[in-house]
Parts: C-alpha cells; sequence; structure tokens
C-alpha cells in the first residue's frame, strides 16, 4: 500500500485515497488484494468502452504482485456521498472501517472526519433502507409462492430477506462489521436467523418452510417499524395530506431507495391498516392533457 501511495504523489490529479476495510487479520487473506477509494479532480476521468454508462469507475491495479481493486471517484461525487446526496453513498455501518491514508486537499481531510462519524441521522437512514428491502423481497417472494407456486424462486427472495434483515440488525445495534453480516447477525440472534436463513438453506425447498420464514420476517417488521420505518412515517405526518407516490420517492431520491421498494413499504403499511392508500392525477408527460392515476398515501390518525 505505501508504495502504491508513493507512485500516485506525484500526479497532482489524484487527490486523497482511501482504504477500504482494515488491515486486520480477519479482513486479509492470504496476501490477496487491497481495496481503495482514489479521490480525483473533477473532470480528469478516464473511461473506458467496458464503463458503459454507469456512474461508478472501477479498476483492477497491481503493486509487487498485489492486486488492487480500486474505485475512482471525483472530488465532487465524494462530497456529495458525504452529504448523503448520492445513490452510491456508502453505508454508515462502513464507515469505521474506511480509512484516509493519503490527501492533498484539506476539504477532503474534513468531510471524511464529517462520514466518519456515525449519526442518528445517517442511522435512520440506513435502516429505512435495509427494511424496505426486506419489505420488498418479502413482498416477492410471497408472490412467487402464492401465485406462480416457484419454491425455488420464493426461496431465493427469502434468503435476499434474510440478509437485508441482517444487516438491518445490525446498524441498529450501532455496530461495525466489514464481513458477512449474516454470520454476525446469527451470533446475535440464532432464533431468528434459524428460521428465516439456516433452515432456508438447510432443508428441502416446502412450503411450510417458507411460509415459516415469511412469517417470521413479518413478524420482525412488525415488532419493529415505527424505529425502521421512522423517516417514511415522519415524512407522512409531517406533511399532513395525501401524498403521491412520485413525491414520496422525490423526498427519499438520494437515500439508495427506488420508487418500487417504497410502493412495496407502503403497501406494506397499508395491508396493515397504519397509513392509507387512495390515488391522485400523475402526468406522463410534460405535455400530457390527460391524466393517469398514481398511488398516493396518508398516515391515518
Amino acid at each position: 500500500m505505501n508504495q502504491f501511495i508513493e507512485r500516485i504523489r506525484d500526479d497532482r490529479y489524484v487527490l486523497a485515497a482511501v482504504l477500504v476495510g482494515s488491515l486486520s487479520e480477519a479482513t486479509i487473506w492470504n496476501r490477496e488484494s487491497l481495496e481503495l477509494w482514489i479521490i480525483e479532480a473533477d473532470g480528469v476521468s478516464r473511461r473506458l468502452r467496458s464503463d458503459g454508462n454507469d456512474e461508478r469507475i472501477f479498476r483492477i491495479l497491481v503493486e509487487s504482485g498485489i492486486n488492487i481493486y480500486a474505485e475512482l471517484i471525483p472530488r465532487t461525487r465524494f462530497k456529495q456521498m458525504v452529504e448523503g446526496a448520492s445513490r452510491t453513498a456508502f453505508s454508515c455501518n462502513f464507515f469505521a472501517e474506511r480509512k484516509l491514508i493519503y490527501s492533498i486537499d484539506r476539504s477532503i481531510d474534513n468531510w471524511f472526519d464529517r462520514a466518519n462519524t456515525l449519526a442518528t441521522r445517517d442511522q435512520e437512514r440506513e435502516l429505512l433502507a435495509f427494511t424496505i428491502w426486506t419489505i420488498h423481497a418479502h413482498r416477492q417472494a410471497l408472490r412467487r409462492l402464492e401465485v406462480k407456486d416457484d419454491l425455488s424462486l420464493a426461496g431465493q427472495e427469502v434468503l435476499g430477506a434474510a440478509h437485508s434483515v441482517a444487516s438491518t440488525e445490525i446498524i441498529r445495534q450501532g455496530k461495525v462489521w466489514e464481513q458477512e453480516v449474516i454470520y454476525k447477525a446469527i451470533d446475535g440472534n440464532p432464533g431468528l436467523f434459524k428460521v428465516i436463513y439456516l433452515d432456508v438453506l438447510a432443508k428441502p425447498k416446502n412450503r411450510k418452510t417458507l411460509l415459516a420464514a415469511l412469517s417470521a420476517i413479518d413478524n420482525y417488521l412488525d415488532q419493529h417499524y415505527k424505529a425502521h420505518l421512522k423517516p417514511l412515517l415522519s415524512y407522512l405526518k409531517k406533511e399532513n395530506r395525501l401524498v403521491p407516490l412520485s413525491e414520496i420517492s422525490d423526498h427519499f431520491a438520494y437515500s439508495q431507495i427506488y420508487p418500487w421498494h417504497l410502493a412495496s413499504a407502503c403497501e406494506w403499511l397499508e395491508r396493515k391498516e397504519r397509513i392509507q392508500k387512495l390515488s391522485a392525477p400523475f402526468k406522463l408527460t410534460k405535455r400530457s392533457r390527460e391524466q393517469v392515476e398514481e398511488p398516493a398515501y396518508s398516515l391515518e390518525g
């Protein structure tokens, strides 16, 4: 790593480098690789055809035989990541395992110090994101099972929901865990993850096992929804009106939350009779004279 940093010091367009993950024995296997963020000046990114239209740029470099997996991040986008204004912002449960190892830009130093603090708002945002992902996966699994009678795909969706629940467990406890989160979550709540993860993996796919897992996930959501969906519920309470889904999506546009995930969460809350669902007019284009309808939600009571 030090050799690589010495190599980039002479490049005035490279402003900083961040070590992703620690160099502890728990995260380095057989001297295999390093992971870095390389923060560069705006407008200097060298894009390759293989990058496509993806906002994120990744490069695999090498130093003394050790591969370096690097993400190239323009200065402005790094600032947006810190401020939570980028869909590709890094999760709060990973902040503490990022280390600024090289910088020639004092502003980047200050941004990183700010981002490296676990703020309550960041924790609430991450809880919302992972809980909504859990609800969406739960909804998809139920459809696969009840509509398509597809046990295999339903099982995959259940496992996806279990991984989201695992991340939720770690975040709500204020912990940091870089490796496979599912293992840490199993240690903390073995009963829950036996039903929603281990049994689904170990047992032949059958309706009884999958329905038990889906029921346990639904009960978990019921138990924690007020805290885990707090930003969404607070937003609806503050608006105190019927809010179209497009407005809700715009409000959470830069929190790694997508409209179809929000729709799943709102449908789940409506099914539980915790919010009300109606409809609101929506124009498909700027010049549309005719309007269609979109879902709209309000907080009951």
